[in-house]
């Protein structure tokens, strides 16, 4: 969630069961959005025990995959005409409808309001894999693919008031889904709905963070002036992945960018042509704003909901007065997407602002992630005393994102340490706590197969279906009922 927030206080190992105001005392987002953590984990935990892994209603089931052998299903699930027929002519041509429905992943509610082509997904292709072309014919497990997108007023207006202003108050988090397809690798052995699982089950990378510690003074009030964190505000550091992949250490390696704002500086683009962007707005303040040797992405919905981050690039100038932005170009990026005045706003493109110090000359402007074996060694300076450390062996992926919360009050980060057995602090050989390594905080993807395709033709479905209960009659009335006083 790249929003502007305080920092994302919810654990689940709390085990807290809600959030308790207090009369006369500040209020913060933090606490607000730890109320709402609280019961979506209370509620989509309780679904997964009930209904499982995953599961739909069996008179409205969701997702079905609609070919040309089926066809004159589209009638049943489309009202328009039109569009019926629209989806008709693809289907015939190759192309797939997804059906419409419910279906629960994991305890998060999947919908599926109208049919759409398999092509016409956000983020199609998703990877050469996934090309329709390259499917026909082969064994493969049709899945979805389910997780929360941060929504703004940059991809809904509508979130704001106009009565008001139209000011940037609340954003929104939304669950996206993609149907994707995973095809049998040639050497698999046994190939059956759970085959999906395991395919997709990955080692997650870990993080430590600190603010830096020299090695405790041995004079009083002696204390090094790079100790610490040093910022003169208070921030949400954001260290996220940006190019997917092990880390290498070489021009391949998997990579990362920094924001001490969360990523939640953007600017709406109204139009970019080469390296030439027009914006609706350059920020609130100085601060929020831009300035040559910044970094930016360039982003839109369709990246967004792609499996890559969008391209990087620096700013060379910016004209205030027609809101102009020129962009460089790093060796590694080719060109930037092009975006028109009059199709931006279907897209929602925008510039983000990053803070790291990209190289144009290596890693497409990012940093490239460096692994150490020991937290004693191999910390990554952010700024201001904040240092980071990439624990060995993780599978990377673009968007994997940890937060770092920096205080001035404490001159710290607020991160978990290592403890021993005893529940003490384990130090480090300068007698400083040693930070705990932490998966990302997100975004978490939750899988769910759908369907079985076997290169002979054939389907096999594998959707779970809810029945409803039965009804119950009873032979007798209740006394004393709420509803009037009266017996049902």
């Amino acid at each position: 969630m790249k929003g502007d927030f305080t920092r994302n206080t919810f654990d689940a190992a709390k085990h807290f069961s809600r959030v308790l105001m207090q009369q006369g005392r500040t209020q913060l987002d933090a606490d607000w959005n730890e109320q709402t953590s609280i019961l979506l984990h209370y509620l989509r935990t309780l679904a997964t025990d009930i209904l499982g892994p995953h599961a739909g209603p069996a008179d409205a089931m969701g997702f079905d995959v609609i070919g040309k052998d089926a066809s004159a299903q589209i009638d049943t699930i489309e009202p328009d005409p039109a569009r019926a027929a629209f989806l008709k002519q693809k289907v015939a041509e190759g192309d797939a409808v997804i059906g419409t429905g419910r279906y629960y992943v994991h305890g998060v509610l999947v919908e599926n309001q109208r049919a759409m082509l398999y092509t016409e997904q956000l983020g199609y292709p998703f990877s050469e894999d996934t090309k329709l072309d390259n499917l026909k014919g082969k064994s493969l497990i049709a899945y979805l693919d389910v997780w929360e997108r941060h929504i703004t007023y940059v991809q809904d207006d509508r979130i704001r008031e106009v009565a008001l202003g139209g000011p940037d108050t609340c954003t929104r988090a939304q669950v996206v889904w993609q149907l994707k397809a995973w095809l049998r690798p040639a050497n698999a052995g046994q190939f059956d709905c759970s085959s999906l699982e395991r395919a997709l089950a990955r080692t997650r990378p870990q993080l430590r963070a600190r603010a830096k510690l020299d090695k405790p003074p041995t004079e009083l009030c002696v204390i090094s002036p790079e100790s610490r964190y040093r910022g003169a505000e208070n921030q949400l550091y954001r260290v996220e992945v940006h190019k997917s992949g092990p880390a290498t250490a070489d021009a391949t390696s998997a990579t990362f960018k920094w924001s001490r704002e969360n990523g939640a500086v953007v600017f709406p683009i109204v139009s970019l042509a080469g390296t030439t962007v027009i914006v609706e707005n350059l920020g609130r303040d100085e601060c929020l704003s831009l300035k040559p040797g910044d970094w930016v992405e360039v982003s839109d919905d369709d990246i967004a909901m792609g499996e890559q981050s969008g391209p990087l690039a620096q700013v060379d100038t910016v004209d205030r007065d027609t809101l102009t932005v020129a962009l460089k170009l790093p060796v590694d990026v080719a060109n930037l997407p092009t975006y028109a005045a009059t199709d931006a706003p279907s897209k929602h493109p925008l510039l983000r602002r990053w803070d790291h110090t990209g190289d144009p000359a290596a890693y497409g402007g990012a940093l490239p992630i460096t692994e150490a074996t020991t937290p004693d060694q191999g910390w990554i300076p952010l700024e201001d005393g904040v240092q980071i450390w990439f624990a060995g062996g993780g599978d990377y992926r673009a968007g994997d994102y940890w937060l770092i919360p920096a205080r001035v009050a404490t001159g710290d980060v607020e991160w978990s340490h290592e403890v021993n057995s005893n529940g003490n602090p384990r130090r480090d050989g300068d007698g400083n706590p040693i930070a705990k390594a932490q998966e990302p905080r997100g975004p978490y993807h939750y899988y769910a197969p759908l369907f079985l395709y076997r290169s002979d033709g054939s389907r096999q479905d594998c959707r779970c279906r809810i029945n409803h209960l039965p009804c119950v009659s009873y032979p007798y009335a209740f006394k004393g009922s709420a509803i009037g006083g009266e017996n049902l």
